[in-house]
């Protein structure tokens, strides 16, 4: 192995640069191992595919070395080729220390934390073969990634026989391409100079080498290679484009129509059950039917997919458990706002004949509309008409204008296209009095205890005001004719 540095050599030079553009190095000692690179890969590196010789020199000391993290050692160590994922870039990366003890100490650390099966470097081989060949030669630790792209090689110093040494095994570190490309017979003998103990035979080889390259000719040939039909590649690639847009648009257009054609017949098929289900319509529907039989609902207007009506029944749906827990409160808002003539104790003894003794039935009204697009709705502060004057409003309908969670089962009776199911949960709501809402329960007893409506009924079918029902349950009778308010 020879000490001399390779300064000067054509291969080196600035029209050498222009013409293996491709093949370059970083920090290198001399101008040798670039030298070797270009006439190497000169036939092997495609030309849109990268190569480069990078030297790292680390100047930490052992005491830095052995005090840092292992994190913060590797973060040193590894050059940057180690983190570049997998591309048409090539590289040789050494990495060598130059503090007294320091490359020993890098080494124990690189050969416990990389490798497969290691935290660092885990698609990289470490090279067995490499470092048993220069065991002689240098402390050194060889690694090559999986693809056979790029080899680092970490050393504990780098003299410039070791440099020169170490050019003998290129074609093992780039091994992807050297594959199907063997070395001729006289690169072998160039590789093998650089382990000489003269570089009398190197520099021949090397100078030999410079005189089989027409430096002009090949840089023409290489940058102008393919130029004339430049233009020619841009049509075609720009056409390759617009040919895979249309393809996209056509896709896109043929799916449309697709589902276009799925959405005629599928209205279709509804058209006709609907054409069907209006050629019945001759007799009553069931509907019709619901309406005629069942005396609580009157029919105000119908126009187009809206129906207003009102509905007439007594109070029977209601918490009892709610209905006992605030009864008993005087205090509560099931007493708030009574006529003064209505005691507490009065309105209880009335509340618990209508909703605990059954003693007598509360009649309730309350309008509503029913729209077959929108769903079902509480008309809020309804003017009544006269069939209706023998039924106090529902508070909860007529002054909230709220029908709860009855507006969602109406949505789902008429998903179905059960019309009568709908309808039914107005007729539901209309009968319902929630003792838990204060708000609802306060008007009501406000307006039970001082309404004139006839709205009490006997088991026997009469009908009574609030006040003579509370003048029946005191025990006189005979005021029952002329309430006093």
């Amino acid at each position: 192995m020879f000490n001399k540095a390779i300064i000067g050599t054509a291969l080196a030079s600035e029209v050498a640069d222009r013409l293996f553009s491709n093949i370059t190095a970083i920090n290198a000692p001399d101008q040798s191992f670039l030298s070797t690179l270009r006439i190497l890969l000169r036939g092997r590196l495609p030309q849109d595919e990268s190569a480069q010789l990078t030297c790292v020199a680390l100047r930490y000391s052992e005491q830095e070395i052995s005090c840092a993290t292992t994190a913060d050692c590797m973060n040193w160590f590894l050059p940057s080729a180690a983190h570049y994922p997998p591309s048409s870039r090539h590289s040789i990366s050494i990495v060598h220390t130059t503090q007294p003890n320091a490359g020993t100490k890098m080494l124990e650390i690189i050969k416990s934390n990389t490798g497969k099966g290691k935290r660092y470097l885990g698609n990289y081989t470490c090279r067995e073969d490499l470092k048993a060949f220069y065991a002689r030669k240098a402390k050194a630790l060889f690694y090559t990634d999986d693809a056979g792209r790029n080899t680092i090689i970490f050393t504990d110093k780098l003299e410039m026989k070791q440099f020169h040494a170490l050019q003998i095994t290129i074609p093992r570190y780039l091994s992807a391409l050297f594959r199907d490309h063997p070395l001729t017979e006289k690169e072998t003998e160039l590789l093998k100079s650089a382990g000489n103990k003269s570089a009398v035979e190197f520099e021949t080889l090397i100078e030999s080498f410079v005189k089989e390259l027409d430096f002009r000719a090949e840089i023409i040939r290489s940058k102008l290679a393919g130029f004339e039909t430049v233009f020619e590649r841009m049509r075609a690639d720009e056409l390759r484009d617009e040919i895979n847009s249309y393809q996209d648009s056509y896709e896109h257009h043929l799916s449309a129509m697709r589902d276009m054609i799925s959405k005629i017949q599928e209205r279709k098929y509804t058209l006709a059950g609907l054409e069907c289900a209006i050629g019945k319509q001759a007799e009553d529907s069931e509907l019709m039917e619901y309406f005629m039989c069942n005396k609580s609902l009157s029919i105000i207007k119908a126009s187009g997919t809206a129906i207003e009506f009102i509905v007439h029944g007594y109070a029977d749906i209601y918490d009892e458990d709610a209905f006992e827990q605030y009864v008993r409160n005087h205090d509560g808002y099931m007493y708030d706002h009574l006529h003064p003539s209505v005691t507490e104790p009065q309105m209880e003894k009335l509340y618990r004949a209508i909703f605990g003794e059954d003693t007598y039935k509360l009649r309730l009204c309350a309008a509503y509309t029913a729209d077959m697009r929108t769903g079902l709705g509480a008309i809020k502060n309804y003017i009544f008409p006269s069939e209706s004057q023998t039924y106090l409003h529902n508070p909860h309908i007529q002054h909230m204008g709220c029908i709860g969670s009855y507006a969602g089962r109406f949505q789902e009776y008429m998903h179905r296209r059960d019309y009568v199911g709908a309808i039914d949960q107005a007729v539901v709501s209309a009968r319902n009095l929630n003792f838990y809402d204060s708000s609802v329960i306060s008007k009501f007893a406000k307006e039970l205890s001082r309404t004139a409506i006839s709205c009490i009924e006997r088991t026997d079918g009469t009908l009574l005001t609030p006040r003579e029902a509370i003048i029946e349950l005191e025990g006189d009778g005979a005021s029952c004719q002329n309430p006093s308010f």
